[in-house]
């Protein structure tokens, strides 16, 4: 990207660039309000100017629009008076790629602040705003996002949101307006609905399981607070890294039900040591076939990584509560 330094045009250079780009009669009601020596200068550069790079054109005509727009000025301009404007100078591709700069980039960054807020809230927000606006806002938002905020608004005009989606093309200033207050209200309404809520006790579960020390003693320790507590976090603390404190006939019997591509899918991504513990639970031979389908798999969602592991732990918790095995949330104490 270009700066001021990268450019090798002085101020009247800039000024003819820009007279040019409004084409005869602009220019010619803008040099009215200049004296004559400004309009000799001016008029001299403007015949002579030549070698203008198209990274200069574009650096100057944007920076003046952009301090244009700062002044209010380019506020009432549509799209499409810019863009007729700058052809007469720029050519259409040029001024099309500049124009996309002043008003694409505004848009994309205005938009993409409601990829975090929840699909169904945004869905009750915009449910009575005008039709077209929800299209406009349904077409800059990305594919995932825009699906989950349609199948939450009414279903009798699903359809005729989907063709004036396909049917938008440029956008009027007053749109972006317009999409710029709605923006506006969805982040204030969802700041003021966001709330963070905390499993303390799946949280409680998930420490002691990744607890260096004693966990069974810190156990009871807790049961002296709540004893009904330290039940629900028990409970909660059949999670699949348990299964790593397991005796080898225990997991040989959990093992031998669990089918193989579900085992390889919740092997995928483990900790190393873990992984080892249950691969050395199976006879050699399935052991290495498992090896085989995990490489095989190759890349998987987490999601679906994790379901199979919840699957062998509901597995497990079902055989234990039908005394076929005996699950021990603690490493077995041992004596010297």
């Amino acid at each position: 990207m270009m700066n001021e330094l990268d450019i090798n045009l002085d101020n009247l250079d800039q000024a003819a660039m820009i007279l040019l780009s409004m084409g005869e009669k602009g220019a010619a009601q803008v040099m009215a309000h200049l004296d004559r020596n400004d309009v000799q200068h001016l008029s001299h550069k403007m015949a002579r100017l030549s070698s203008i790079t198209q990274n200069e054109a574009d650096f100057v005509i944007g920076r003046f629009f952009k301090r244009y727009q700062e002044q209010s000025g380019i506020a009432r301009a549509s799209r499409s008076y810019l863009q007729k404007t700058l052809d007469l100078a720029l050519g259409d591709r040029v001024a099309k790629s500049l124009i996309d700069n002043i008003y694409g980039d505004e848009i994309k960054t205005l938009v993409k602040r409601l990829e975090w807020v929840d699909p169904k809230l945004l869905a009750r927000e915009i449910t009575n705003e005008h039709s077209q606006l929800q299209a406009v806002l349904l077409g800059l938002l990305p594919p995932e996002s825009a699906a989950q905020v349609l199948s939450g608004l009414p279903e009798a005009g699903q359809d005729e949101l989907l063709v004036r989606i396909a049917q938008l093309g440029e956008l009027e200033r007053g749109v972006v307006e317009e999409l710029r207050h709605l923006v506006e209200r969805c982040m204030l309404i969802a700041m003021e609905k966001s709330h963070t809520q905390v499993s303390g006790i799946r949280q409680v579960a998930d420490i002691l399981n990744r607890f260096e020390g004693n966990r069974e003693q810190l156990m009871e320790m807790i049961k002296l607070h709540d004893k009904k507590l330290a039940g629900e976090v028990a409970d909660n603390m059949f999670d699949f890294i348990i299964l790593g404190r397991q005796k080898a006939e225990t997991l040989q019997e959990i093992m031998a039900l669990v089918p193989a591509d579900t085992l390889a899918l919740a092997l995928k991504g483990i900790e190393s040591d873990l992984k080892k513990t249950l691969l050395q639970a199976l006879p050699k031979r399935m052991s290495s076939a498992i090896e085989t389908q995990i490489e095989a798999i190759g890349t998987v969602p987490l999601s679906q990584a994790t379901a199979a592991r919840k699957d062998i732990m509901e597995l497990a918790k079902q055989m234990m509560d039908e005394g076929q095995i005996e699950l021990q949330l603690f490493e077995e104490q041992v004596v010297e």
